[in-house]
């Protein structure tokens, strides 16, 4: 799933070469699940003639402001994916969802602009007022880059929380815009196992998770999400196929990556650099932190009405928090009891 430094990429390359321009002509490919809230015909009625004025990002979701709303808040979702006709071979993209023509009224060049998304699991709403201050985006947690919070607030949101280390950075009302390889980057930098109870995280550790955090989405984003120029201590740089090829899934110094299911998704860590530490919390207190935590989340997001992606990696992320205690702190516990 694109996160904080693809999702940057993306606005930035719609930024640069659409900023100030005119919306001439657009086209839309009827699907109830990416149009969120309004019908293609009307999301397409709805910015026809509009100026690209401003873009935003916060979190994984990128704005396209214009010189009226309502305005455009996308989520890429897993597949969802930005295009530019003269970037491409072929016009229309495959699994087409939005085309917009952009004009410079000044020269009248044009620039043709296209959302293609083949699993249909990304977003496209209309937003009148400022996106920035209501739903889907005020209920976003603080996002790294743009405004991380101090050392004691982190802190603070960290220790509340009894869940994996791994799971609290996924939870996008923690911290937004850290995804899979990004929360697993962090870890490996900080030297915290993923499994490891946020609560029961050193003062030192804490310290390094919070620097780490910024450091990784920083460099990341500045960088737009080049692989290429990423560090070359970078676990992003050995973690893929599992070990299977040359290179893959081993560190420079000859140390085995591990891959285990960890916040609902594959997690990558070192296990000698980032050992998981018994701690002292019982069987029951663990078990009640987890089955308090377990029905609400869900409850609230579906009152609240969150996309379906959303939704998705909520519950997965709940899910995870039982068997991933259980896995690693307590092993054969019934957790019906």
């Amino acid at each position: 799933m694109p996160e904080i430094a693809e999702v940057e990429r993306a606005r930035l390359r719609i930024h640069r070469q659409a900023i100030d321009y005119k919306i001439t002509n657009v086209k839309t490919n009827p699907d109830h699940l990416v149009f969120a809230g309004k019908s293609d015909e009307d999301f397409a009625k709805s910015i026809l003639s509009k100026t690209l004025v401003q873009t935003k990002r916060w979190g994984k979701y990128f704005v396209l402001l214009f010189d009226e709303g309502p305005h455009i808040v996308a989520h890429l979702g897993m597949t969802g994916g930005i295009r530019f006709e003269h970037e491409e071979k072929e016009w229309p993209p495959r699994f087409w969802k939005l085309l917009i023509t952009f004009e410079d009224p000044a020269t009248g060049k044009i620039v043709n602009f296209g959302f293609k998304d083949p699993r249909r699991l990304s977003k496209l709403r209309l937003i009148d007022g400022d996106p920035m201050k209501v739903e889907p985006i005020s209920k976003l947690g603080f996002d790294p880059v743009l405004n991380m919070p101090s050392f004691e607030e982190f802190s603070g949101l960290v220790c509340k929380r009894a869940v994996p280390t791994k799971t609290l950075l996924l939870d996008q009302s923690f911290s937004a815009g850290v995804g899979n390889w990004v929360a697993d980057e962090i870890l490996f930098q900080a030297k915290i196992h993923p499994a490891q109870l946020s609560n029961t995280l050193t003062k030192e550790e804490l310290l390094s998770l919070y620097d780490k955090t910024k450091y990784v989405c920083e460099t990341a984003v500045a960088v737009e999400a080049d692989e290429s120029k990423f560090p070359e201590d970078w676990l992003m740089k050995y973690r893929w196929n599992k070990g299977r090829g040359p290179g893959k899934g081993v560190l420079p110094d000859g140390q085995i990556l591990k891959f285990e299911t960890i916040g609902g998704r594959t997690s990558a860590f070192s296990p000698v650099r980032q050992i998981l530490r018994r701690t002292n919390m019982t069987k029951t207190k663990v078990i009640k932190k987890m089955a308090t935590k377990k029905a609400k989340p869900v409850a609230k997001m579906e009152k609240e009405s969150l996309d379906e992606i959303e939704k998705a990696e909520t519950t997965t992320v709940i899910i995870s928090r039982i068997r991933n205690v259980s896995k690693y702190n307590l092993r054969q516990i019934n957790l019906n009891q």
